[in-house]
């Protein structure tokens, strides 16, 4: 009996695992945890600053903190 409670546990310890690292995963691929806030609230508001080369700075920056970055091409966070 010991040991069927002892493969449940890491049974459901895997499970939560797994959830874990895939809901950090979504988290790392959404744009709207760095890419878009950059875009929206940092970027866009400097004067003469256009999408393309808000797109790009955001883009590097957010990959260099280790967030996902510009997700595709298109993606301009409704600019």
């Amino acid at each position: 009996m010991a040991l069927g409670k002892g493969v449940m546990a890491l049974l459901i310890a895997a499970v939560v695992a797994a959830a874990t690292v895939e809901q950090a995963r979504a988290d790392f691929e959404d744009p709207e945890n760095c890419y878009c806030p950059c875009m929206r609230d940092q970027c866009m508001l400097l004067d003469g600053a256009t999408k393309g080369v808000c797109a790009r700075a955001c883009d590097k920056g957010c990959r260099e903190a280790g967030y996902c970055g510009q997700p595709n091409p298109f993606e301009f966070c409704g600019f």
